[in-house]
């Protein structure tokens, strides 16, 4: 099983990421379904906290983590103490660089490609 995450964080006032969004919509419904975009920045200017503990400060950047879950199997009813982590695995800043890998990122961390 697969579980990795992809983040593309953007900006609406950034020429680049709309430039990298306008390709994403000419992905597969499949390929786009992966892809998560997120504002570096909310509405009032303040940076998003995911932003922060990625430590993404440029825009276009694409980032891979990996989510691992801990379960405390000591309970019986342990769904409620499980804790996600998410670690660092790639990242790809610039919207020439994300297009250029972005199909093999896709092979790489999730099923939107079927095996031929």
């Amino acid at each position: 099983m697969k579980n990795y995450h992809i983040y593309v964080f953007s900006q609406d006032s950034c020429s680049p990421c709309q430039t990298l969004k306008d390709y994403v919509s000419t992905l597969t419904e499949a390929e786009q379904g992966e892809l998560d975009f997120v504002p570096i920045r909310t509405a009032s200017g303040d940076r998003t906290a995911l932003a922060d503990e990625l430590e993404v400060t440029l825009t276009p950047t694409m980032v891979v983590v990996h989510e691992d879950h801990d379960k405390d199997m000591s309970c019986d009813d342990y769904d409620e103490f499980v804790e996600y982590h998410e670690t660092l695995v790639e990242t790809v800043v610039g919207a020439r660089a994300i297009m250029q890998t972005l199909s093999a990122t896709l092979d790489a961390y999730t099923y939107a490609h079927p095996p031929e």
